[in-house]
């Protein structure tokens, strides 16, 4: 069994390290967080989750059809939030401004995914990109200030050219005993024919 995710992969510049690792270092040694390093860094456009190998094809299949009719585009990275509250907040995050080709992409893939017998994603599509899964945070007060000081700081363009299936595997690591290690199985390129030329 794989656990599978189809994902779009981010390519940190300055600017996004610089600020990642402000809000890093706003956590304290007693704090009981998993940072994600910036080179694992991805948005995750569908989460498949456990899979027999016999189903690659037909996956593989749908993210290729769904790439198809989807021009490279870009994407701009501004905004920092959290889920969770601000009493117990739970993740970390980088968020995008609306992209409508990001929405058109989404939605191709959970349509072509469909027909091959994967369920619809729950929930509504939220793009983000998750920085730190949260246990508890020692001074709140700071690493909350950090976040609202920044949160709505324009943070990356990212030209998007393709997607990426993803297999998760997890080894341990970090106060929970385990962090996520990615392995690509494939990339997707996005129609260079449908681009608007100028």
């Amino acid at each position: 069994m794989k656990r599978l995710f189809v994902a779009i992969d981010i390519v940190p510049d300055d600017t996004f390290i610089k600020l990642y690792k402000e809000l890093r270092s706003s956590s304290t040694r007693l704090d009981k967080v998993n940072w994600v390093e910036p080179d694992l860094l991805h948005l995750t456009l569908k989460f498949i989750g456990e899979t027999v190998a016999d189903e690659l094809p037909a996956i593989e299949d749908s993210l290729q059809i769904a790439c198809k009719d989807i021009p490279p585009f870009t994407l701009n990275i501004g905004r920092i939030g959290l889920f969770g509250s601000r009493y117990k907040p739970r993740v970390l995050w980088f968020g995008v401004d609306e992209c409508e080709p990001l929405q058109s992409l989404h939605h191709a893939i959970e349509k072509q995914m469909k027909k091959q017998g994967f369920p619809y994603s729950v929930g509504n599509f939220v793009p983000h990109l998750t920085l730190a899964r949260i246990n508890s945070i020692d001074d709140k007060r700071l690493f909350l200030n950090t976040v609202k000081e920044h949160q709505t700081a324009s943070i990356q363009q990212l030209n998007v050219q393709d997607i990426v299936l993803y297999e998760s595997v997890f080894k341990r690591h970090g106060w929970d005993g385990r962090v996520s290690h990615y392995n690509e199985i494939r990339r997707f390129p996005l129609n260079q024919d449908k681009m608007i030329k100028r």
